[in-house]
């Protein structure tokens, strides 16, 4: 079984985007730099090398038209960069001031998004590698570097020709993935020997990477319009698709008790394990479907229907001997488990290809309004040039780097090679003061075990030719993870320059020594280029706060809303339970960060962590009830409990302390009962309010 699950992984590698593109990109590189040498040509050879090794740097998953656009500027920014560059190398102050305007001007360009963050890093490492290539005829180096960029663009648009939603399924196969990753974890919540705070902090996490990979689909699937034109079956297919699995995610988030009850309550029956082992296979087998549907494979055999069958046999039997209570919750719990295998069973047919029916006309949803991402056009750009913008003050910090590093390599003997310190500074530097902490490491983790290797691999074999052969297959490797796993893709770049190098320069060794400086100068200067104009976490932890604390207002409104006899419109559903997903992931990726600053000794960690598990709790209560229990729940204590939990959030939120609606929670309690979850949702939020107030003294 280990070899089948170590075959199936190996599989999904193969077949993933990663690989087939960076498979397509190093021949890509590969052939006219060998055709150039065969010819004879080996400085044209080697340039046009370098612009295709450019080019490709700037691939990122998106539309067709995001591709087309991504390739237009590209080419047009390289060359006239290219240009400039060639003819500024050789008068170094000239150079300096096209460094700093370069850099400024160029890393701006993030304010429009990622892909053109990604094209003006690259046109920057453009420039980098143009000064230390020192090429003597600027107009036929920019020319020859412009047609190995030509040349990749051209091969990558037919690849989105001939098969338009690649990029698309592999991120739907990834969102998937990531739901059965998040489904697995909530089984330690049936643990008894696992505290509950851990629980919560280990399914946060996961909570956000779900998040990520939805919002992934949603930008990919719902600004193509060839997907989501109604005649294309394969579009609405991956439509319906996208839509289920949100809609999984949300049921398994509302399988939500209160834990410590239920562990008391069932710790000796053995209703724990037998839970936990049903939600671990429902989440094997949506793994299982995430994987064949991006492989294109059809219907896969289920391996655990026996064990199901014995699972709920011996979960009815306890709840056949249990109290009433228990009995009804045990049920209950059985009921949602029942519900979310259906529909994982529905996502497998849809995934495996099998169901053709249409999306109901009742769920027509105005799908513009799920887009999270707005882009910026050019003439919005001007307003980022403001100290108060984080991009701008991340283009200053850049751009005094990499002059810094500029100005070092020309005032101190470094070596032929000391533009390695200004391209480990771009390759490092990230917005973040933790990203790029963490980048640091990374680069100095991956370059030192690199340098091992090339030294053992030049130490032992001397054919050049398994040289070479060797440096292609480091070349696959890093194409294949450095956006992935960053560290991996330096340790097989480190060793593909020292062969290359080692070879072109005639067997010499000393680039090896530069190598390992400029990296340590430059991971040096990028670190304290981090603590000028910096964007610390701590600043914006109060409105990321309020943002949370907003999200869940709103999804308990609708809640309110709906126990008084009002039902929200399905778009205005969908609006707020997307805007709870994006609160709390944006809060865990902010709190994250904050953990690897040098303030963080200043914030409360445990009361933040808290403050996350409170509102998943929350969530995860309130939309359980908007799903299952509030059309049988119409009674007004229900209604006073979460009018008063509205107020405390509200007394969270505003300055003003506004009375909850109606003033519904100073009603006798003994009019009718209230659900145990309509407390425990009070529960929460007073906790939370004072939460707040204790984050807020700090």
């Amino acid at each position: 079984m280990k070899w089948l699950a170590v075959k199936k992984k190996i599989s999904y590698f193969l077949s993933s985007e990663f690989f087939t593109d960076a498979l397509r990109t190093t021949i890509s590189i590969i052939l006219p730099v060998w055709t150039l040498f065969a010819l004879g040509k080996p400085q044209i050879a080697v340039t046009v090398g370098v612009g295709t090794l450019l080019a490709s740097l700037t691939e990122a998953s998106g539309t067709s038209n995001d591709k087309k656009t991504g390739s237009l500027v590209s080419i047009i920014l390289f060359f006239f960069a290219a240009l400039v560059t060639s003819f500024c190398w050789p008068y170094p102050w000239l150079m300096g001031i096209v460094m700093f305007i370069f850099c400024l001007g160029f890393s701006m360009l993030s304010a429009l998004g990622n892909r053109f963050s990604i094209i003006g890093t690259t046109a920057i490492a453009l420039c980098i590698f143009i000064i230390g290539l020192k090429p003597h005829n600027g107009f036929e180096f920019s020319a020859y570097l412009l047609t190995g960029g030509i040349c990749y663009y051209i091969i990558s648009l037919i690849q989105v020709w001939l098969w338009p939603f690649r990029s698309l399924r592999q991120a739907v196969a990834e969102c998937v993935n990531a739901t059965a990753l998040y489904m697995k974890a909530r089984t330690s919540f049936y643990n008894y020997n696992i505290p509950l705070e851990n629980c919560y902090h280990n399914i946060i996490p996961l909570h956000t990477l779900v998040n990520e990979k939805q919002e992934a689909v949603r930008d990919l699937l719902l600004r193509d319009k060839l997907a989501m034109h109604p005649d294309n079956k394969n579009g609405q297919r991956l439509l319906k698709i996208a839509t289920q699995v949100i809609d999984l995610y949300e049921r398994i988030t509302t399988v939500h008790f209160d834990y410590q009850h239920f562990r008391k309550e069932f710790g000796f029956t053995g209703a724990l394990e037998i839970v936990s082992r049903l939600v671990e296979i429902m989440a094997l087998e949506l793994e299982q479907a995430s994987h064949a549907f991006y492989l294109n494979r059809k219907n896969q055999p289920d391996l655990h229907t026996n064990e199901i069958e014995y699972l709920e046999s011996r979960l009815n039997y306890v709840i056949e001997k249990e109290s009433p209570a228990n009995a009804l919750l045990l049920h209950g719990l059985k009921q949602n488990i029942d519900d979310i295998n259906s529909r994982i069973q529905q996502l497998k047919t849809m995934l495996y290809g099998e169901d053709q029916l249409p999306v109901a006309e009742d769920e027509a949803l105005t799908y513009e309004s799920l887009l999270t991402y707005q882009p910026q056009t050019f003439t919005q750009l001007k307003s980022h040039f403001s100290l108060k913008s984080p991009v701008f003050r991340f283009s200053l910090r850049l751009t005094i780097a990499c002059v810094f590093g500029y100005c070092l390599g020309q005032i101190l003997p470094l070596g032929n090679y000391s533009y390695w310190i200004m391209l480990t500074v771009i390759i490092v530097m990230k917005p973040a003061y933790s990203i790029t902490k963490t980048r640091n490491k990374q680069r100095l983790v991956g370059t030192l075990i690199g340098v091992g290797v090339g030294l053992l691999l030049l130490a032992t074999i001397q054919s050049a030719t398994v040289l070479i052969a060797i440096s292609l297959v480091f070349l696959l490797g890093f194409y294949t993870f450095y956006r992935s796993r960053f560290v991996l893709g330096v340790m097989f770049i480190t060793p593909m320059v020292m062969i290359t190098l080692h070879i072109y320069s005639g067997r010499q060794t000393v680039f090896i020594i530069e190598r390992v400086y400029d990296t340590l100068i430059g991971c040096g200067i990028a670190l304290a280029a981090s603590y000028v104009f910096p964007v610390w976490e701590k600043h914006g932890l109060s409105d990321n706060i309020k943002e949370v604390l907003k999200a869940n207002y709103a999804y308990l409104e609708s809640l309110y809303e709906q126990l008084t006899g009002q039902q929200p419109a399905f778009n205005d559903y969908k609006l707020l339970r997307k805007n709870v997903y994006t609160k709390l992931a944006n809060f865990s990726a902010a709190f994250q960060r904050l953990l690897q600053e040098p303030h963080k000794a200043e914030v409360s960690i445990e009361r933040l962590q808290r403050f996350q598990a409170l509102n998943h709790q929350l969530y995860g209560s309130v939309a359980s009830l908007i799903l299952h229990d509030a059309n049988s729940q119409h009674n007004v204590q229900n209604q006073a409990l979460t009018a008063e939990a509205l107020h405390n959030l509200q007394s969270c939120i505003s300055t003003t302390d506004e009375p909850p609606p109606d003033s519904l929670y100073n009603q006798d309690s003994s009019i009718e009962p209230a659900g145990t979850q309509f407390r425990n949702i009070l529960n929460i939020t007073a906790e939370l309010k004072h939460l707040y107030a204790e984050l807020e003294k700090r």
